[in-house]
């Protein structure tokens, strides 16, 4: 009886952690790969093991793609956040989503925290291609709201710049889970009704998607 009582409290602990936002913890300094070591080691991969990436290594991915880092002002030289990623104007308009078995999650790079928007695994729902055995799923949003103003007024020059700022993010992303011996890939493959499943903002929209986990 106690080892029942003991298995139904942790399995109510684990429930309660993946029931609420989720604390990143600090992004590494060093990962102990130079750039090109990272650029040869990058794998793309369809197939996955189903084991899980640590959140310390997740953090730093996240980072790496649409993270806050502190940087000179092009004018006044001053160190400002900026992100890691460039932006055209002064808005970031690129959001990541993170999902897993567990649920669903918003990127706040801000307060390095993984704001939670679902609570249940709601992958199959994004794509058709959804990978058994991948660890996370990215999926690349803009926000309308954001963007910069001398693009309002043509949607079509909006999409395709922020499918490239997009892809400033997900070639970071890339590079970084080859550090850690994560493999990547990016889908272009949505299902309808993305943006009212996490939660999305009046003018925000999907892009699209990258899956990430252990080759076997």
């Amino acid at each position: 009886m106690k080892r029942v009582l003991f298995l139904l409290a942790c399995a109510a602990a684990v429930g309660s952690i993946y029931s609420q936002d989720v604390s990143l913890p600090a992004p590494k300094d060093k990962v102990g790969l130079d750039l090109i070591d990272a650029i040869k080691a990058r794998s793309v991969s369809r197939s996955f093991t189903g084991q899980d990436i640590p959140l310390a290594d997740l953090s730093t991915i996240l980072w790496a793609g649409n993270g806050v880092r502190n940087a000179p002002d092009v004018v006044s030289s001053a160190s400002k956040a900026m992100r890691t990623i460039p932006y055209s104007g002064d808005n970031a308009y690129i959001d990541l989503y993170v999902l897993d078995a567990h649920g669903a999650y918003a990127y706040a790079p801000d307060r390095s925290l993984l704001k939670k928007v679902a609570s249940r695994d709601v992958r199959d729902q994004i794509t058709p291609e959804l990978i058994k055995g991948s660890s996370v799923m990215i999926l690349f949003s803009y926000d309308g709201a954001r963007v910069p103003a001398f693009l309002k007024g043509n949607p079509t020059m909006v999409r395709e710049m922020m499918n490239g700022t997009a892809g400033f993010a997900a070639e970071n992303i890339g590079l970084a889970a080859s550090a850690f011996k994560v493999s990547t890939v990016t889908m272009y493959n949505l299902k309808s009704g993305i943006p009212a499943l996490l939660g999305f903002g009046k003018e925000e929209a999907p892009l699209f998607i990258m899956q990430l986990g252990y080759a076997p």
